[in-house]
């Protein structure tokens, strides 16, 4: 392995752990704390929230075991690839089932921008809990997959630590394919999201709706630069993890320290809007109306 591939992966190390001190900051603002209101449009962000710290956690020791990996160690993990699969596979779990949150979340953006009426009388029948619950549920689909079809086996040592080696081919091409429609599906619906904001007065637009469409936006944009384009890249050099590593991993986690700091910046911020009272008087809020039936 090449000094540059070294370098890379051991300064990707404290990718996820910053991101994951970020999230766990941030939740704890949200729900310990409270420093941060809570808002119920923005329900399914906190629970991608969850899925980002969890990843961030899982990726953290990942990145370590590709960093010893190139030590003297790499025996050890090579004769004992298992323990290297405990954190690989189910960060490739969980970064498809957060990928399905994450296009649920552009789904209902981009409804309550188009057919805002209808979408708020009939999102409040969907509880919240019900669609992490579709989310979680495709778990299920992904192990099935994992052991049963492509038949990931555990018991033969490897040469290599990466992902195509320890999921194995078959697996490895489904997750990649599979991700790469979830991602371009997010990215189409965010980019009619944008089409639609960009001619829509925002006056008009609450301070929490500006916010939960300006994270779908973020989650678009995070998506489309640090995990749709290096597997692409990927797929067009074959040898490339002799040269800068883990690459997918280390876009992915630098994804999520770049999320995570534009994501903090927003939920932090405070949105002005306008209002006019019973009596017409204009006056400027720093809060609005919670729809609390919306959970």
């Amino acid at each position: 392995m090449y000094t540059s591939a070294i370098i890379i992966n051991t300064v990707a190390i404290s990718f996820p752990f910053i991101s994951m001190i970020v999230y766990g900051r941030l939740l704890l603002m949200i729900s310990w704390f409270k420093t941060i209101q809570k808002s119920p449009e923005l329900y399914l962000f906190y629970c991608k929230f969850v899925f980002d710290l969890v990843i961030s956690f899982i990726s953290f020791i990942k990145m370590i075991i590709y960093g010893l990996s190139m030590t003297s160690w790499a025996d050890f993990f090579f004769a004992n690839h298992w323990l290297t699969f405990m954190f690989v596979w189910p960060v490739s779990s969980f970064s498809t089932l957060r990928a399905i949150l994450v296009l649920l979340i552009a789904m209902d953006r981009t409804c309550a921008t188009y057919i805002p009426i209808k979408f708020f009388k009939y999102r409040k029948l969907i509880p919240t809990y019900f669609i992490i619950g579709l989310v979680l549920s495709y778990s299920i689909i992904d192990t099935s997959v994992a052991f049963l079809i492509c038949q990931i086996d555990l018991s033969t040592p490897t040469d290599c630590v990466s992902a195509q080696c320890i999921n194995g081919a078959c697996y490895q091409r489904y997750w990649l394919v599979f991700s790469q429609i979830l991602y371009a599906l997010i990215i189409a619906l965010t980019l009619l999201l944008c089409l639609k904001i960009f001619f829509w007065n925002k006056a008009n637009l609450s301070g929490d709706l500006k916010r939960a469409n300006r994270l779908a936006m973020i989650n678009a944009f995070i998506l489309f630069i640090f995990n749709f384009l290096p597997p692409i890249a990927n797929s067009v050099f074959s040898n490339y993890f002799e040269y800068v590593g883990a690459m997918n991993s280390v876009c992915q986690t630098l994804g999520f320290v770049v999320e995570s700091w534009l994501t903090n910046v927003s939920m932090r911020q405070k949105y002005r809007v306008t209002v006019v009272t019973s009596s017409g008087k204009v006056v400027q809020r720093s809060t609005v109306e919670k729809f609390s039936e919306y959970k």
